[in-house]
């Protein structure tokens, strides 16, 4: 019955087969006839009259969309699937008049509008796309959305605003509104200067953008503390774009010293970018470090990183190919990361999510590869056909829509594909001089393609074209012929063009160079166990041990450099004068990057002092009693019990007032770098949602060292130790102040309030002696 409906849908297209249609074959599926067809199983789909019929998994669907597309490709599926796309965009639009960010999901997100409204909403949808913007700022400052910890700061990718509300500030073409813009980028960076950037690496902290199930990309023993320390590639290319926005709209007013302040900021965090991220050998970033007094790049392909790197000129233009083919995309399309995790389900792990396809696809057409850009179209295309709308992700090993959590007409997934449209094969592209249009059409495009009455702000584009590749070889507006990288000027009325394209030698070179590329490595592959070390001592040897095996054995590092090789899984260590940190990593014989274990430290009273909040200097919250004894500190090694005299007292409902402070006095018996940390609480909310992080700073003898996150624990059950920071101190008594100031309120301009126990400080090898 299956095979016999397959045929029916086939031959639904087949009986009024256009005189072109697109076709595509890869090695699990073709497009052709206006229908699609799996070579791996039975399901197919077909387009006719406005009608999808899909047979996916057994089952026989059929979905209607009215026609209203300004695009016509010559490809009836093609022409349904975007119409499609528009359809479900207006069909986000809530009852507030914002975007939702897709069937599942009813509310404004700053991330998933902005990433639409970057795609290719900022001139379709311009109406929504400005309320959509304001709706999430409040007080100035660019609104942080939902995530790991309880939000901001552990998530900072909420500057993504600053990219897509400058994208719909050149098709406004209104200085007021420029004006808006600058502003609340430059608050918002300004702020964020203060709370999660990193002085010593030049980077912004902050979890992954888009990747917030922390399960899914980062490895399990990787908690919020340890992610709100921690420098992501994709979201630090936000960072960039959003202060060359800033520049950019200061050039515009003849600012020139705002434009040169942000262009150096802008410069020094792409060095720092390229310094800390950029794998020499493998010609790709790496996707984000994890710090803990050293730091160590996870060597992991960030696709959405990689792509923005390339989109915003991050990477340099001659590493752009090699990016983009680092590693071997799955059959279905590049999934978000790779390599994939071991035991952990589909979602971010193992899924391809078409608004990364739809990024990946404009830099590969950037970079002047239109098979890569062709074979994500494809993919996006087939997918959408099977599930007869624009999902949220699928698994990417096997093209099936049972991820952790997934949603229909998923705002950014539409805008992708309107992107591959409007961005991709007609080419329109508002600049800060004007409106630009390069089209790439793929070669099974023969019918020619014309778009009517696109508008981006005052101007109205009418475009045909003809031809097939990227290169443009005839331009006309109006019937008069301009140069070929002619850009038409904003306010222009009512544009004719009409453009004639030619296949490069690049072009032709991307598609012939396909099955002959070598990868780092391939997408599906599957990294190790990651070792989940845990360490006990006695007397001066700390026993470190872990369950996992690796047929390739395991390196142990200390300090961030390699302390030992071992096929065992345990290692025995001597405590120093120094306190230390050692984590393992499985070994990977066919060069797939690995996970780090987790990170332990070994110390001992000779080198470590814990000292008690209620035996402090405090102001605000009051002295509490635990209602049972917790003689065991979380993370301390069990010989400093006995220098500990709690007995369950600590500082409670700490810090929810500007001024609040906790001054502990410390006695270091050598100069030397010292690491710093908190014994906390925050049981504000889950440990993976809400936006109720806090902030403190942290003072040495009354100087600011920074501030860091106490992010939400889940509960109040457990104590946990905040990130540490390190300082220089000499030889004597010291005050080290843990503080609620002016930069320490986080969403809705919220100071939140915690529990303190006590303060750890820690005598550690100097980083540049290591």
């Amino acid at each position: 019955m299956k095979k016999a409906f397959c045929v029916i849908v086939c031959a639904f297209a087949l009986g009024s087969l256009p005189s072109f249609s697109y076709v595509y074959t890869s090695e699990a599926f073709v497009i052709s006839g206006s229908s699609v067809r799996s070579l791996i199983d039975e399901n197919c789909a077909s387009v006719s009259g406005g009608v999808l019929k899909t047979v996916y998994d057994g089952r026989e669907y059929t979905r209607n969309v009215k026609k209203r597309s300004q695009v016509h490709t010559g490809d009836e599926l093609v022409d349904y699937f975007t119409e499609m796309a528009l359809e479900e965009t207006e069909l986000n639009i809530n009852k507030n008049g914002v975007f939702a960010a897709g069937a599942n999901w009813p509310t404004a997100w700053t991330r998933d509008m902005s990433y639409a409204v970057s795609l290719s909403l900022s001139f379709l949808f311009p109406e929504t796309v400005e309320k959509s913007l304001e709706s999430r700022v409040e007080n100035g400052i660019i609104l942080q959305d939902t995530g790991s910890g309880g939000s901001y700061p552990v998530s900072t990718d909420r500057i993504v605003w600053g990219s897509a509300a400058y994208e719909y500030a050149l098709v406004k073409q209104d200085d007021v509104y420029f004006q808006k813009v600058y502003d609340v980028i430059t608050s918002t960076i300004s702020y964020d200067f203060n709370v999660n950037y990193d002085s010593r690496l030049q980077l912004f902290r902050g979890e992954t953008s888009f990747l917030d199930w922390r399960e899914q990309t980062y490895p399990r023993w990787m908690d919020s503390i340890y992610i709100a320390e921690s420098c992501a590639l994709g979201t630090n290319v936000l960072y960039y774009s959003a202060m060359k926005n800033a520049a950019s709209i200061a050039e515009r007013f003849n600012r020139d010293e705002e434009a040169h302040l942000w262009n150096s900021r802008a410069e020094s965090l792409r060095n720092a970018i390229i310094s800390h991220f950029w794998i020499s050998e493998k010609k790709y970033f790496g996707a984000y470090l994890i710090s803990n007094i050293d730091t160590v790049l996870y060597q992991g392909y960030e696709t959405l990183g990689e792509s923005l790197a390339v989109l915003y000129d991050v990477a340099d233009n001659g590493d752009f190919l090699s990016i983009i083919n680092a590693v071997k995309p799955g059959k279905w399309g590049m999934s978000v990361v790779a390599p994939q995790l071991s035991a952990v389900p589909p979602y971010h792990n193992d899924a391809v999510w078409p608004f990364v396809q739809g990024f990946r696809g404009l830099a590969a057409k950037k970079a002047g590869d239109a098979a890569v850009c062709e074979n994500e179209f494809a993919a996006m295309l087939y997918c959408a056909a099977m599930f007869r709308s624009f999902k949220e992700n699928y698994v990417a090993s096997k093209c099936t829509e049972d991820t952790q959590t997934n949603s229909d007409r998923q705002l950014w997934s539409d805008a992708a594909f309107l992107a591959y449209i409007y961005r991709i094969l007609c080419g329109i592209e508002p600049r800060s001089d004007g409106i630009a249009v390069s089209p790439l059409v793929f070669d099974s495009f023969t019918d020619g393609i014309t778009a009517k009455g696109v508008s981006i702000g005052n101007t109205v584009l009418n475009l045909h074209i003809s031809g097939n590749g990227g290169t443009v070889v005839s331009f006309m507006v109006n019937g008069k012929t301009v140069p070929n990288d002619y850009v038409i000027p904003y306010n222009s009325g009512t544009v004719s063009v009409e453009i004639y394209v030619e296949k490069s030698q690049l072009y032709k070179n991307s598609y012939a160079a396909a099955k002959e590329k070598t990868f780092a490595f391939n997408a599906d592959d599957v990294q190790p166990a990651v070792p989940l070390a845990s360490v006990s001592m006695e007397k001066n040897k700390a026993f470190i041990s872990w369950k996992q095996k690796n047929a390739d054995g395991f390196t142990v590092m200390k300090d961030g450099a390699v302390f030992a090789k071992t096929t065992d899984r345990s290692i025995t260590v001597r405590g120093g004068k120094n306190a230390a940190v050692y984590s393992v990593t499985a070994v990977s014989s066919d060069s797939v990057p690995v996970l780090p274990g987790t990170f332990v430290r070994v110390e001992s009273a000779a080198n470590t002092v814990l000292l008690e909040a209620e035996n402090a200097d405090v102001s605000g919250g009051f002295i509490a009693q635990e209602d049972s004894l917790d003689p065991v500190k979380a993370a301390v090694s069990y010989d400093l019990e006995k220098v500990v005299s709690n007995y369950g007292k600590y500082v409670k409902e700490w810090g929810a007032e500007e001024g609040d402070f906790i001054t502990f006095t410390f006695n270091a018996k050598k100069d030397g770098l010292y690491a710093i940390d908190f014994r906390f609480k925050n049981g504000h909310g889950p440990v993976n949602t809400g936006e109720k992080c806090a902030v403190r700073a942290v003072l040495a003898d009354g100087e600011l060292v920074r501030r860091i996150a106490f992010p939400q624990q889940g509960g109040w059950a457990s104590w946990a130790f905040s990130a540490p920071v390190t300082v220089r101190l000499s030889k004597g008594t010291h005050t080290i102040t843990l503080a609620s100031d002016s930069f320490c309120y986080t969403q809705h301009h919220k100071l939140n309030d915690i529990y303190v126990d006590l303060v750890r400080v820690s005598r550690i090898e100097p980083i540049e002696s290591r």
